[in-house]
């Protein structure tokens, strides 16, 4: 159990470390990142000490070691669009997360485990085929096209949610 444990643990850091492989590689490859983060409207000498200052100017093999680092010591960096400190805005914003995803887990085992023990003891009843119907609608559809329904349904139609 602790060997499955382990591979486990380990498999997950390897994604991990993958992942933040290809998203740094990735933004770097859309574009330059000194056009974006730096901007145009600069004279040559800001936009160099700018450059130098977000470590721009190290190759990309070490900006992607200097950013492990400081992940690893918890350590995000800053964000720029609000110019505070990454970790401490993600942890303003956990506790309402957990409230959106726990809200959500709760009506989907309340509502949901009844109706598939409906669907499971009735499978030829009418509404047990709805449901199997309509849960592979629901799987086969994109879930940012489901969230923008939801969102015009129940904020402009329904008018219980502000848009």
């Amino acid at each position: 159990m602790i060997g499955w444990a382990l591979r486990r643990l380990t498999q997950s850091l390897l994604v991990v470390l993958l992942m933040t492989l290809v998203v740094f590689v990735g933004l770097n490859a859309i574009g330059n990142p000194m056009d974006i983060l730096v901007g145009e409207d600069l004279n040559q000498a800001e936009r160099l000490q700018a450059i130098a200052h977000l470590g721009l100017d190290q190759p990309l093999w070490q900006q992607y070691l200097i950013f492990l680092k400081g992940a690893v010591h918890g350590n995000l960096g800053q964000s720029f669009v609000y110019h505070e400190d990454a970790m401490r805005l993600i942890l303003q914003r956990l506790p309402a997360t957990f409230e959106l995803a726990f809200s959500a887990l709760f009506l989907a085992v309340v509502i949901g485990v009844p109706l598939g023990m409906f669907a499971g003891m009735y499978p030829e009843h009418p509404l047990s085929r709805l449901m199997m119907a309509a849960s592979i609608v629901g799987f086969s559809l994109p879930a940012f096209w489901v969230a923008l329904m939801m969102i015009m349904l129940f904020s402009i139609t329904l008018g219980w949610l502000p848009a």
